[in-house]
């Protein structure tokens, strides 16, 4: 387990909620250590950290379905839900007048916010200019977090085309 997986865990309280989950599927702990890992602890989604969004949104799956479906399958389609978030706002290092600009997928958050450690970063209301669908987006981050079977099970079988159309990933 990650170091900022670990502190996400403990600064939001979710060990609990999280421990029936890695009990019945131990390599999803993986998963979410790795999204954690790129997505770092500071990049916001809609209206919290978006770490912490698609921790909870995983868990909603999971608990939605525990007893009537695939919660190994809910649980990775909640943690990918959010990952159009990725493209939907422009995360920057600031320099006095210019600005640093972290490109979605190329690199982990926390490698940008080391790299401008003396600098300070935050999001700017202004999308990228990359034309994604959420489907692509989570597809993409499932890549980097996902392994094996779990991968082929979430891309072949249960990806997240069910649930999202192809329209893009930010429409406002």
């Amino acid at each position: 387990m990650s170091a900022v997986f670990k502190k996400v865990i403990r600064d939001y309280k979710l060990s609990t909620r999280l421990v029936p989950v890695f009990t019945l599927a131990p390599e999803l702990e993986l998963a979410c250590s790795r999204v954690a890992e790129f997505v770092g602890e500071r990049f916001m989604g809609a209206q919290e950290p978006l770490v912490k969004e698609m921790l909870t949104s995983a868990l909603a799956g999971f608990k939605r379905v525990r007893k009537t479906g695939d919660s190994h399958i809910a649980f990775m389609q909640g943690l990918f839900e959010h990952a159009h978030l990725l493209y939907a706002k422009r995360y920057v290092a600031r320099q006095g007048e210019r600005y640093h600009v972290w490109s979605p997928m190329f690199e982990p958050v926390p490698v940008f916010e080391a790299r401008y450690a003396e600098l300070e970063t935050g999001m700017v209301d202004e999308r990228c200019p990359e034309h994604i669908t959420q489907r692509s987006a989570a597809m993409q981050l499932a890549a980097r977090a996902l392994t094996g079977e779990n991968f082929r099970m979430y891309f072949e079988d249960y990806d997240v085309a069910h649930c999202f159309s192809d329209s893009e990933a930010d429409a406002g």
